[in-house]
């Protein structure tokens, strides 16, 4: 029924909300330590000698595709995708948008078998074939060549962090320096986040974080970019920092809110049911003694 619209939605006071903190307050878990914060993420980029390279090794595996190759055993042998290309390069099914903007254009565009030209995103070089399609769907491998990356590539990347932190205190918008900088193919969030629990973050954050108060610019610190096989450097902004303690009703009223509101719907709802059905409850007839037949 709620799926369907059907619950009614019941007003909650504020008197109720603080009844209900009060009431439960002696049996919370203490607030834990938590970061709220905004970052963006410096990538390490390859040479363009060593992109120049990566490139005629795919267009040498693309010319021999082209020539009988076997998609699946050359894949195997020469893709630098480690969790594709046991598989045969096989990436399973994947809807629009789900890969980088130029692999998913590409390989919506392709028919099924059809090997596609080379293509360029922030990993390296995909060389792709689309096995089977469904409406908004595609079953795709590829063949990944990246470049390689040396030490000045990691040390250019640092300076690069080191740069966009000055301008960012110098007063540039943070909107700008993350559409110019930020690692756009990366799963890394930018903008101002929720609220981190201190000890579930990552330890380079924890250590960067520490001793840190509202409004402090990180230095930038190198992470671990798990595609590129180098590090990548976060220049962040702490927002916000608690410290642990007891919760407060400003730090619940949202979710006492949301779960009276829930409660209240339910109980009106089988109020209703109550009022609206009828039961009829049928005993069996007692059975007669045999004494009563004499």
């Amino acid at each position: 029924m709620k799926q369907d619209g059907k619950m009614i939605t019941v007003a909650v006071s504020e008197e109720e909300i603080t009844e209900a903190f009060n009431r439960e307050r002696a049996q919370l878990p203490k607030r834990p330590a938590t970061v709220t914060f905004r970052q963006i993420v410096v990538s390490t980029q390859a040479s363009a000698a060593a992109k120049k390279v990566a490139y005629a090794r795919a267009e040498s595996l693309y010319t021999d595709l082209n020539t009988g190759g076997d998609f699946e055993k050359i894949a195997k042998r020469f893709s630098q995708d480690s969790g594709s290309a046991v598989q045969g390069g096989d990436l399973g099914w994947s809807r629009r948008g789900q890969m980088v903007p130029a692999f998913d254009q590409m390989m919506f565009l392709l028919p099924p078998g059809q090997i596609s030209p080379i293509v360029e995103t922030q990993f390296g070089y995909h060389i792709i074939r689309v096995d089977r399609v469904q409406p908004a769907e595609r079953k795709a491998r590829h063949i990944l060549i990246k470049p390689t990356y040396d030490s000045a590539d990691v040390a250019l990347a640092r300076l690069r962090a080191d740069s966009v932190m000055a301008s960012w205190k110098k007063g540039t918008p943070f909107d700008s320096l993350v559409a110019r900088y930020h690692d756009l193919a990366s799963d890394e969030a930018r903008g101002v986040l929720e609220p981190f629990e201190r000890s579930r973050l990552p330890e380079s954050y924890q250590t960067a974080f520490a001793d840190r108060t509202d409004g402090d610019f990180i230095t930038p610190f190198p992470v671990e970019d798990a595609q590129r096989g180098v590090p990548k450097f976060v220049v962040a902004q702490l927002v916000n920092a608690v410290d642990a303690g007891d919760y407060t009703m400003q730090d619940l009223r949202n979710q006492i809110r949301e779960q009276l509101t829930q409660e209240k719907s339910y109980r009106r709802l089988l109020d209703s049911l109550r009022k609206d059905t009828y039961v009829s409850i049928l005993l069996d007839a007692p059975v007669k003694a045999a004494t009563d037949d004499r």
